[in-house]
């Protein structure tokens, strides 16, 4: 699947439906995120959480992304590079 460009809460749904094929990845490159919201968080905190290592590598990350990462104060579950 691929990702969309909103991570909001109209489009996690349709993500969640897959996500046991997104979940196999440990990174996401997030350059194309164009609008985020606490849904979108959310799927990335659980995406996270099912990653052995417990962090999801952020590629490309827009200061919108991290805003509501440092927010939500969930930055541990993250790398952002």
């Amino acid at each position: 699947m691929e990702l969309p460009t909103e991570f909001t809460f109209n489009t996690v749904p349709q993500m969640w439906k897959c996500k046991d094929e997104i979940f196999t990845k440990d990174s996401i490159d997030t350059q194309a995120i164009k609008k985020i919201d606490a849904a979108g968080v959310a799927f990335l905190v659980q995406w996270s959480k099912t990653l052995p290592q417990k962090k999801l590598r952020l590629l490309n990350t827009p200061q919108q992304v991290i805003n509501l990462i440092d927010t939500y104060r969930v930055s541990v579950l993250f790398q952002i590079e």
